[in-house]
């Protein structure tokens, strides 16, 4: 089965999502900052202590930000279904699916991630780190989705990063950086950041891909390359 296209076609679904969806918040976001109507001021800000359409402005910024963080979960979701699928019959017909699904909860990988790293190590001897992506970034990515659902505040709309997530990463991909120099570890899903996590999980899963439809052409050229 062309795991491939369907991993492409929800990733492209996905960008295009955040796109339309952020579209109506942005804009009002444009009109707010450039006083365009509906969002004329009719007194200034000496008057009231704050800006006339603060509400307004941070309402439509905060629904930005919780589209990019759903749009994150939905690409890092994308990622262990495509692994997932992977190791069904439905994945390759030259692996041991049912084998490999036995195998999978015994490996001791400390995340979901770590596991399938191991099986497909141990078990097809396919080393993730061979791929164009470092294993560090996908992991970020699985831990800023860890937090963006566990560590949300009843009391506030930020959600930040959890100290083992930070001192595993210091320089983080998926935080707000005009807070970094304060120390705070604030996730922020930008477009720019979306399309990064979106780029990580496609370029990942077509090194992986071209493997799984090829694997005993794959397999020769090992052993070649470990003869020469």
């Amino acid at each position: 089965m062309d795991l491939l296209y369907f991993l492409r076609e929800r990733l492209t679904f996905i960008r295009n999502l955040y796109d339309s969806a952020t579209l109506p918040f942005e804009e009002t976001i444009r009109k707010i900052e450039n006083g365009e109507p509906p969002y004329i001021e009719t007194w200034g800000y000496e008057d009231a202590g704050e800006p006339q359409f603060l509400a307004e402005f941070q309402e439509a910024d905060n629904a930005v930000t919780v589209i990019g963080r759903w749009c994150l979960c939905m690409v890092q979701a994308s990622l262990h279904a495509y692994l997932s699928e992977s190791i069904t019959p439905a994945g390759s017909v030259w692996w041991d699916s049912e084998a490999l699904q036995k195998a999978l909860p015994l490996k001791k990988g400390g995340s979901w991630f770590g596991r399938y790293e191991l099986l497909f190590r141990e078990e097809l001897g396919i080393d993730f780190n061979d791929g164009p992506v470092k294993l560090s970034d996908l992991e970020q990515l699985n831990l800023t989705r860890n937090d963006l659902l566990h560590n949300f505040d009843l009391f506030s709309e930020r959600i930040t990063r959890s100290k083992d997530h930070a001192q595993r990463f210091p320089v983080a991909l998926f935080t707000e950086e005009l807070w970094v120099g304060l120390g705070v570890e604030e996730i922020k899903v930008t477009s720019d950041k979306l399309i990064l996590a979106i780029e990580l999980v496609r370029s990942f899963c077509k090194w992986l891909d071209g493997i799984r439809c090829k694997y005993p052409v794959w397999l020769r050229a090992q052993k070649r390359d470990a003869n020469q």
